[in-house]
Parts: structure tokens; C-alpha cells; sequence
């Protein structure tokens, strides 16, 4: 079984709180996210008329508000927005659960929701001025598995599909959460246990049934070969140029793209050390998925979530770095080589309470698309 951490379901069931707590009455609890008081956030009031569900559990960095009691029970009849919340809680806390055992798959949760979110490609329906869009965060990535982007995807989402079944489980038919709402908690909450910033998002994306776009419909390019923008998930080779026109389509600001970056500070590639005879012989796609050794992009504490990367960027610029120290990739040098782009590494190197802020902006930004609460969770 793959989520080791979680409780039983009766002793899960004797843990958890009875009653909501009327919000007129009880504030709502505060939500550290690191030691060293880094960065402090507080769960955002309950829209009106809408009761927060009790906190039950706090383990000092994470606090949950789960109270299946409320919902399960014949004579309860809870808000949408209700069932959202809790669920958003229960998926939150089984990530959390899982990290505790597996830290190393913080930073591939995080990128299951940039490659879920990212194909988002906006169009205008000229006659009313309207602008729609196709893909964005739907869980469609479950279908796009075979895309060269998505090489390693299959394991977190595993993780994910697990967890939204167990909440799904405990929630019986009262609700059901989607798979695009527990890749974008998933990612948010994979941050936060990795002691970055606590990430609040909406709730109610609908699961896609197929595939989204793969090509671009509208390609994007300037003078370089290198910034050719033609697929909907970005190509590692980009150039600064090419990062602009991408995450601009994404509606990001230069400062919040770089931020999302930042990302890499949990990141790993996949590495040949430790690979099987015959896939050193024949080097197969289920090879590279099972990958034994993933290597980070930056060795100091991959698995926690903090600036480093930022300051490694300028370290490798100034080359200052060691043998072995950081493994970046054309898209993370874009952005020191290129001098605008370098301003924000320098500024989030040197403020990372700045960094955190900017980062969970820009996930805000690019997984609340398609939501249907009216509360952040």
C-alpha cells in the first residue's frame, strides 16, 4: 500500500472532532508553515453563512479541520461549500500524512500540478469578447502520461489517485472530489509541508474525460530558434525570450514566472546511477519512469522548500559552485544569463519571505481556474 502514514479508518474515525464551531464565536486557528518563523500565513475566514469545520489534529506545522461526523450524520445537511472545505482538509492532510514518510515526493507533486494546470490555452470568441480556454487544471493529466513531458508523472500521480479514493471513501456519497481539485491541494500542500508557504485554493474543478491539446493552436515566437513556443507544456530548452511568451499566455508576470522556478529547489532528474543492466543496454520509457536514483537540482536539502535555488543560480553565474552542488538545466541559466530575468533571482536570493509570497501568487494564479467555491481552502 502506498500511503503508509494514514490512519486506520476506526481509529481515524475516534480521532476526529464531533461539531462545527459557529465562526461569529471561534477565529479561525493560524497556520504555521516553517520553523524559524519564516513565513506565517492564517487560514482565510469562512465565506458568510458558511461554519468552519473544527480542527482536530495540529502537528505543530500543519492543522486540519476535519469533522466527518457533521457530514455523515442522517440529520446534517451541510453547505456545498461545506463539503468542499472538508474535503479540502482530508485530501490536505493524507498528502501531509504521506510526505511524513516519503519526503522526496514533495517536489513531484508540485510539478503533477504545473504539468496538470499548465496546458491552459486561452481563445476568443470574437462575437460577445468573451475569452474561454482549452485544457488548464482538470486532471486530464492522467491521459497525457505518454507525453515526453510527463516522464516520472505516473508515481505521483499514483499518490494522488490513492488519496483522493481514501477521501472520497470517508466522504461515502456526500461528496465526491475531483481529481483536478486533489492535484492542485496536492501541490499546494506538498510546498507547505516542505516548509515553503501555506497555499489557500478554490475548489470545484470538473475532471476531464480526454487528453488536452498537446500542439498550441496559437504558436508563439520571437527572433531566437529557442523561444518557439508550439506545444502547450514548455520545452526545457526555452530561452528567456521563450519563458516570456509562455508564462505571459499563462497570464504570469516576469516576477511570478520566475518565482514558480523556484519550484526547482524541490526538483529531481533522472539519473542512469543504479539502472538496471538491461535498460543501460536498451534505455525504454518504463525505464526512465522507474528510475531508482533521481538526482536534484540543487543537492543542499532538496526536500525542503526554501530560496537556495535562487542563491545557487547566482553562485553558478559567478561560477562559484562545486562539483556536484546544483544540476541545472537551460531554462534555470535562462534566468541569471538573461539581466532582466536575473533582477528577480537576485531579490528573491536575498528575501525569501518576498519568494514565498510571489510563489504562492503565482500558484494561486495558475491553478484557480475553473473553481466553483467561494472560499479559499
Amino acid at each position: 500500500m502506498i500511503i503508509t502514514s494514514i490512519l486506520s479508518r476506526q481509529s481515524f474515525l475516534q480521532f476526529i472532532a464531533v461539531s462545527f464551531i459557529n465562526t461569529s464565536i471561534v477565529p479561525p486557528a493560524d497556520v504555521e508553515s516553517t520553523s524559524n518563523d519564516r513565513s506565517k500565513h492564517r487560514l482565510p475566514p469562512a465565506p458568510n453563512g458558511v461554519k468552519n469545520i473544527e480542527i482536530f489534529e495540529d502537528d505543530g506545522q500543519n492543522k486540519f479541520h476535519i469533522n466527518l461526523n457533521a457530514i455523515n450524520a442522517p440529520q446534517s445537511s451541510p453547505s456545498l461549500e461545506n463539503k468542499m472545505e472538508l474535503a479540502s482538509h482530508l485530501v490536505r492532510k493524507y498528502v501531509n500524512d504521506y510526505l511524513k514518510e516519503d519526503p522526496a515526493m514533495a517536489g513531484s507533486l508540485l510539478r503533477l500540478a504545473f504539468h496538470d494546470a499548465a496546458t491552459r490555452e486561452e481563445r476568443t470568441k470574437s462575437h460577445n469578447n468573451f475569452k474561454d480556454f482549452t485544457g488548464g487544471p482538470n486532471g486530464s493529466i492522467q491521459y497525457e502520461l505518454l507525453w515526453n513531458e510527463n516522464r516520472g508523472i505516473s508515481r505521483p500521480l499514483e499518490v494522488v489517485q490513492k488519496i483522493q479514493d481514501r477521501a472520497n471513501g470517508d466522504l461515502k456519497n456526500h461528496y465526491k472530489i475531483s481529481l483536478a481539485d486533489c492535484i492542485a491541494l496536492a501541490g499546494a500542500q506538498a510546498v507547505q509541508s516542505a516548509g515553503g508557504p501555506s497555499i489557500t485554493i478554490k475548489m470545484g474543478r470538473n475532471d476531464a474525460t480526454k487528453a488536452d491539446p498537446k500542439e498550441r493552436r496559437n504558436i508563439l515566437r520571437k527572433e531566437t530558434s529557442r523561444s518557439l513556443v508550439d506545444t502547450t507544456l514548455p520545452s526545457a530548452g526555452l530561452d528567456s525570450d521563450g519563458l516570456r511568451l509562455y508564462f505571459g499566455a499563462l497570464g504570469l508576470s516576469e516576477e511570478e514566472f520566475v518565482s514558480l522556478c523556484g519550484a526547482h529547489d524541490l526538483g529531481r532528474h533522472v539519473t542512469l546511477l543504479k539502472m538496471p543492466k538491461e535498460c543501460l543496454k536498451n534505455l525504454t520509457r518504463q525505464c526512465l519512469e522507474d528510475a531508482p536514483v533521481l538526482m536534484p537540482f540543487v543537492f543542499e536539502n532538496p526536500d525542503q522548500f526554501s530560496n537556495d535555488y535562487f542563491r545557487k543560480l547566482l553562485k553558478w553565474y559567478d561560477r562559484d559552485v562545486s562539483l556536484g552542488e546544483v544540476a541545472f538545466i537551460p531554462t534555470d541559466v535562462d534566468l541569471v544569463v538573461d539581466e532582466g530575468l536575473r533582477l528577480f533571482v537576485e531579490r528573491f536570493a536575498n528575501d525569501e519571505d518576498r519568494f514565498f509570497n510571489k510563489f504562492a501568487d503565482a500558484y494561486i494564479k495558475l491553478v484557480d481556474v475553473g473553481t466553483k467555491s467561494l472560499g479559499k481552502y
